[in-house]
């Protein structure tokens, strides 16, 4: 359905008596065939019939008659009569009808406006449910879903639990005692350890009923939020949903959504700008957090508990402000020698972790981009025991350990390798982001997660690291790449001679016979050339048609790309702005991060090229490559310019949405 338009309502011809402004408990089960003329599944009907709670072993059930044991009992006070006051009149508390039940305290907890929320203490019930795993969204998934222009509306449902009914038999295991009276929850409480999983199930089955209506939504348990490039056609598409939800049995907490579009909003604690590109935190979380910090700084002491507390808002204020990751690590650091098994024992915060504490003071209002920047510098490294090697874009590097340096952990080494590289590279680099690719796990997690807690040393080298990368505004993204595919750093790195892979004319002449014959080979030397014509690596090269494949705008009828694997990710950007076609070879591996880019780029299925240990030498040394056993090759046929397939899109992209969709 195109976006904005309004749809044929099965609703209309149901009537349900229910107040759209007023809740009452358990309310979904009048909305039973309305679910279902929607399309519900019978899972989703099930629950909204009456849910079941999902008990392992059955708790024991105690007699509900006077005296009562005291540990079950809610205290009372004049904000609890209030709140169990409302309870009863919205009819989530009711009477209680059985002889025997489960009982459980009420307790009070502040809400962010002020106001109060009761919640049942399920603690020791929660002991003998049976728990499926499930993921809730977060705040790492919206810059996938948001894109930049968007205008955003947030939809809010009110007291969203007590809409989704409990099964009537299973009412008696949520008794609460107040005051001489006995009641039974007959809705979904919350601090049911299974509620979040059951409610979200029936709110994502909402959400996925709207996105065939053509709207781009997505859901946090109760809190929907809708993204469109067009403010009119979002602001129908807000009313759309609001009457959507209304109908389904939904009450709106109209007070809380944002129903015309904005440029900003905030969700899911954060505040969220696509037009601008940035994120921020909201000035409350910002406030609380100051508070907190700076009376723990005035008083230079914490404890395990405090510590935790520390980090909680560090960790989630650390995905918005720019290193902040990076500027908790010591704090990590430190807080791992205080004692667990005494959390509330005070000792004297170390300098280290005070000096990140100050930081942060001056640091929490500051903002960093939703979108991820394309890579403009590529830099990959390698090291051994020899020396370590990198290629910068197209230029490469090598050097030797000194004395002390031969002493150091491999992964020390590593990491040293991709902070001198940046150095010696820092006029290039300047104002750019730059791909870090490595063979080594922990030096790319290290570089992706600002830092750790493995290592110290290691810690502190990242630490060097991004200085001189923020002195210079260089930003830095760290990229995996097996190995084996990583010669060009491994052979500068061992102060050898740069490899040179080359197909076999057997498999190029397959190739040409499916896709045409290539006007010009990008990638080659005057031995691995497949066609006479040719781009060069080196200026020492005489016979090429020109050097550096990269210093040109690519404008041909058909190329042939068999690049470094490392050089990959700067193949891909390039041929944003190249016109024509291009046969690329390239390999693959598992959860190669720039395959999603490939495969939107493609005109034709891949052709796998087999039998590498005959078909694929390296004119370096004249044999195949290392590990030849274990590589996977594809040749693609690909477009050049702006993709005109949006990432995940390509009807092609459907069987090879990861490499081991090819089989051999």
């Amino acid at each position: 359905m195109p976006q904005g338009e309004s749809f044929p309502n099965p609703l209309d011809s149901l009537s349900v008596d229910i107040d759209a402004n007023h809740l009452v408990g358990g309310q979904l089960s009048k909305f039973v065939e309305v679910w279902r003329t929607m399309g519900a599944p019978e899972g989703v009907l099930k629950v909204i019939r009456g849910y079941a709670i999902p008990f392992s072993s059955r708790p024991p059930l105690l007699p509900l008659s006077i005296p009562l044991p005291p540990c079950c009992l809610t205290p009372s006070s004049p904000l609890m009569d209030i709140q169990v006051k409302k309870l009863v009149d919205q009819r989530v508390l009711v009477r209680n009808p059985f002889d025997s039940g489960y009982l459980s305290p009420l307790f009070l907890v502040s809400k962010a406006d002020g106001s109060q929320r009761p919640i049942i203490n399920l603690k020791r019930l929660n002991l003998f449910l049976s728990l499926k795993k499930f993921h809730l969204i977060n705040h790492f998934r919206l810059p996938d879903f948001l894109q930049k222009g968007d205008f955003l509306a947030k939809i809010d449902l009110s007291q969203a639990y007590f809409h989704v009914p409990i099964r009537p038999s299973h009412q008696r295991f949520l008794s609460v005692a107040y005051r001489d009276s006995l009641y039974c929850m007959t809705c979904l409480p919350f601090g049911l350890a299974s509620a979040p999983q059951i409610f979200s199930s029936l709110t994502n089955w909402v959400a996925s009923l709207l996105r065939k209506l053509g709207i781009r939504v997505i859901v946090y348990l109760d809190d929907f939020l809708l993204a469109n490039q067009n403010p009119d056609c979002l602001r129908s598409q807000a009313l759309m949903t609001v009457r959507i939800l209304q109908n389904l049995g939904w009450t709106v907490n109209l007070a809380k959504s944002v129903l015309t579009p904005a440029l900003s909003c905030q969700y899911l604690g954060i505040v969220w700008n696509p037009t601008s590109d940035f994120k921020s935190l909201p000035p409350g979380k910002q406030s609380v957090i100051y508070r907190y910090l700076l009376v723990i700084l005035q008083s230079r002491l914490w404890s395990w508990k405090i510590s935790k507390v520390i980090l909680g808002y560090l960790s989630f204020a650390a995905f918005v402000v720019p290193l902040g990751k990076l500027h908790y690590r010591q704090i990590q650091w430190a807080s791992r020698h205080l004692p667990r098994h005494q959390p509330l024992r005070q000792s004297v915060i170390p300098n280290r972790a005070l000096s990140q504490i100050q930081w942060w003071l001056g640091a929490l209002h500051r903002t960093s981009p939703i979108f991820p920047p394309s890579p403009q510098a590529f830099l990959t490294t390698d090291a051994s025991n020899s020396g370590w090697g990198a290629v910068v874009n197209n230029l490469t590097f090598r050097g030797a350990w000194g004395e002390h340096q031969k002493e150091w952990h491999i992964n020390l080494k590593e990491m040293f390798a991709v902070r001198r590289a940046l150095e010696l590279n820092l006029s290039l680099l300047q104002n750019k982001a730059v791909l870090v690719q490595s063979d080594n796990r922990t030096v790319v997690s290290y570089i992706h997660r600002e830092g750790g807690t493995k290592s110290l040393k290691l810690l502190q080298e990242v630490e060097r690291l991004f200085s001189v990368a923020a002195c210079y505004n260089i930003g830095l993204i760290g990229r995996f790449i097996p190995g084996r595919y990583n010669a060009w750093a491994d052979n500068l790195s061992r102060q050898k001679r740069l490899p040179d892979w080359n197909l076999s004319q057997n498999v190029t002449h397959l190739i040409f016979a499916q896709w045409g014959v290539p006007e010009i080979d990008l990638f080659a030397t005057a031995i691995s050339a497949v066609v006479p014509r040719y781009a060069a690596l080196s200026i020492q090269d005489h016979q090429a048609h020109f050097v550096d494949a990269f210093s040109r705008p690519w404008k041909f009828s058909l190329a042939w790309i068999f690049p470094p694997p490392p050089l990959l990710p700067r193949v891909l950007h390039h041929l944003n702005s190249a016109e024509g076609l291009f046969i690329l070879v390239v390999p693959c591996w598992e959860k190669v991060f720039w395959w999603p880019d490939l495969v939107a780029r493609a005109v034709a299925p891949p052709m796998r090229v087999e039998d590498l240990e005959e078909n694929l030498i390296d004119q370096a040394t004249g044999r195949p490559p290392p590990d030849v056993k274990s590589l996977n090759l594809l040749a693609w046929l690909v477009r050049g310019g702006s993709l005109k397939c949006p990432i995940g899109t390509n009807p092609i992209s459907s069987s090879y949405a990861q490499p081991g969709a090819i089989q051999r």
